[in-house]
């Protein structure tokens, strides 16, 4: 059984002033998660989070508990999606918070369909598919999980 969320958090759209918390979420990461993330050990500067916040092809919803970000997803306009939840913070069900805010808000934009990829060994993220009813697809280096929104 799943343990819940029991911090006072707040799940919301990001805002130019929140670069350096989305910076220091990242920076937690162990480089065991950024290869989950990224598919490769990729430590992310500075620059990259503000190119990410200057970009208008995605929305990103993030986790915050006491001022501190602690989850971050981006649904991008092709549908595909990232999720990133401190290691402090997991098996809390933010995670799925905040792929479940992803998807109302695929729906809002009018998106058919969302998807994410992920690597096999990824048992959280593929959980968390399984748990909101995406399809899966394995192939052998990555894990596509896809929802149809109709």
């Amino acid at each position: 059984m799943m343990e819940s969320i029991s911090l006072p958090i707040t799940i919301r759209e990001s805002r130019k002033s929140d670069i350096e918390g989305v910076y220091r979420l990242y920076q937690s990461l162990s480089p065991e998660d950024l290869y989950m993330r990224f598919f490769t050990f990729h430590r992310v500067s500075h620059e990259e989070i503000e190119q990410l916040f200057s970009r208008q092809d995605h929305v990103t919803l993030l986790a915050e508990s006491d001022g501190k970000i602690i989850g971050e997803a981006t649904l991008y306009d092709d549908g595909e999606f990232s999720v990133v939840v401190d290691p402090h913070e997991r098996r809390t069900g933010l995670g799925t918070s905040l792929v479940s805010g992803l998807i109302r808000k695929a729906r809002e934009l009018g998106l058919k369909t969302i998807f994410f990829y992920t690597l096999p060994e990824n048992y959280p993220m593929i959980k968390i598919g399984k748990k909101l009813g995406f399809s899966l697809e394995y192939e052998e280096d990555q894990v596509k999980g896809t929802l149809n929104l109709n």
